[in-house]
This record gives C-alpha cells, structure tokens and sequence, in this order.
C-alpha cells in the first residue's frame, strides 16, 4: 500500500484525488477504527507520538515555558487530547489547569500527567458552553477546525446555528488577562463553508493536507526495525489520511474538518481581538501552523 500511494502521489496532481479514492476503495482494513480507542497501542497513542505532533507540542511547551515559569500560573487548555502537553514540562512547576474537553477520558488522561504542583479543574463541555476563569494563556490545538465557519454569520447563511471560530475565539480572549498568550495550532488548509460538498477544490484541499502532507510524513516515519509500530502508522494512513477524502462529499453540516490556512486564521486572529506576535510550521512537511497571539 506505501508503495501505491507513493505512485499515485507522482502523478499529475488533478489525477491525484480519483485515483487514491479507487485505491481506497479496492482495500478493505480491519481493526480499530481512527480514534475511537486511548489505549497505549491504540491508534491515537501511535498519533499523538509521531514527529509530527511531537514538534507540535514542543513548540508549545516552548512558547509557554515563559508563563510556566511564573509560580500559580493559570492555563487554560481546550482538547486535551492524551495530556501529552503536559507529560514534559518541569515537574517543579506549580500551576492550575482549566481543562475543557467534552471527552470525560481526556480529562483523567491530562490529570495523570500533570505536575504533582499543578491543580486542575475540569469542564467537561464543549467551548461555547464553558465559564471560563481568568488565565495567563490558553492552548488551543487541532480543536477549532472542528467547528464550521469563520463566524456565526457564516454559519447563519449555511442553515448551522451557534458560534463560529471568531466567536470561540473572542471567548478565549476575554478569559485570557491583558499580556497573556494564545496558543492555536491548526493544519494549513482551507476546506471550511466556503466549499460545497462534491467541489473539486474542496477534494483537492484535502488530498493536499491529508495525504501529500500527513500520510507522507508519517510513512516517511515508518522503520523495519519496529513493524508492529509501522503497521499502526499505516493504519492511520488509511484510515484517517486517504479516508478523509471522502469528507469532499459529506452535507456540509456532516463534515468533521473546517480548516483554514495561514491567511484566514491571521485574519480571523484579528477580527476576535488577538494581536499576533508570531507564526510558524511546527513540522517540515508545513502542514502544522503555530499562532502565538497576545491579548492587548
């Protein structure tokens, strides 16, 4: 399979998309699904330590080591994912954690591996719904592309009620005291409301992110001299990277990525009363941009 994606990816790019959707579709995989199990050989645990998010979260930790550094900082983290963030920063820092997450699994996943100083509460909800306490710096990482349209007027006018990602991330802005930091990370990609289902642009942007950017990166990942690893990575590669081609097709309100690039994020940053301060790719494949905003 490594070797036919890697043929296709040699073709011209418009033959691209139709041409990994047959390979999918000629493949059956077994196992677990992506991301419906937290276990230490289960797919997620096999994401959360590729190269790939690794540079993610130590690009993290190094933008917050300033405000860690501080006694009784005050974070606040939105989708905890395996609490990996907080897995390497100094045990002898002392803080507290405002956790929201709509997971209750996330939660015990981040409280075991905090530092024995830090304190945690947990909300388990989802942003639009959490109180937010006043914090030094939010996290906010691979969360908001879950959430469609730029604002609530851009969902307004594709029949979705509620908040967009302006209105998410005001709310962080207003939690966040005047001097404290934001840190976004998202792919950059744009595939949100703007691209209707079946939209040949909206294929090709996801076979862009997905499978030239993040299957690449974790195949290039894969070693003989760990094939039960290598076969996990594979798994992914399948089941979330050429798979979410499929996503082209879904009703606009059944898609579960929302993703916009470099431009849209900076633009949407401003609009929700952030200044940016810096950007970056965390990964040499650029798929992964850091947003480092300070509240004014």
């Amino acid at each position: 399979m490594p070797d036919a994606l890697r043929e296709i990816l040699r073709r011209p790019r418009t033959e691209q998309p139709a041409a990994l959707r047959a390979l999918r579709l000629a493949h059956t995989a077994a196992g677990e699904d992506w991301n419906t199990a937290f276990g230490p050989a289960s797919l997620y645990a096999t994401w959360s330590s590729t190269a790939l998010v690794a540079g993610l979260y130590a690009a993290n930790r190094a933008a917050l080591a300033p405000v860690l550094a501080r006694p009784g900082a005050r974070v606040i983290e939105v989708g905890g994912g395996d609490g990996r963030l907080w897995s390497e920063i100094d045990r002898a820092s002392v803080g507290a954690l405002t956790l929201v997450d709509p997971a209750p699994d996330a939660h015990a996943r981040v409280r075991a591996a905090l530092p024995p100083g830090w304190s945690m509460t947990s909300i388990v909800a989802r942003l639009e719904d959490a109180a937010l306490p006043p914090a030094d710096a939010a996290v906010c990482s691979l969360t908001l592309h879950h959430v469609a349209g730029g604002d609530a007027t851009e969902r307004a006018a594709h029949g979705l009620t509620g908040p967009g990602k302006r209105e998410l991330l005001a709310r962080l802005r207003d939690a966040v005291v005047p001097g404290g930091l934001l840190l976004l990370n998202e792919a950059d990609v744009y595939c949100d409301l703007g691209l209707a289902p079946g939209d040949p642009v909206l294929r090709e942007r996801l076979c862009d992110s997905y499978v030239r950017r993040c299957a690449v990166a974790l195949l290039d990942e894969r070693t003989a001299a760990d094939p039960e690893r290598a076969a996990r990575l594979t798994a992914i590669v399948w089941r979330w990277c050429v798979d979410q081609l499929a996503v082209a097709d879904h009703p606009i309100d059944q898609r579960d990525v929302y993703e916009l690039d470099i431009p849209r994020w900076r633009a949407l940053l401003a609009a929700a009363g952030w200044s940016l301060r810096d950007h970056g790719f965390t990964d040499p494949y650029a798929l992964f941009c850091q947003y480092v905003a300070v509240r004014p």
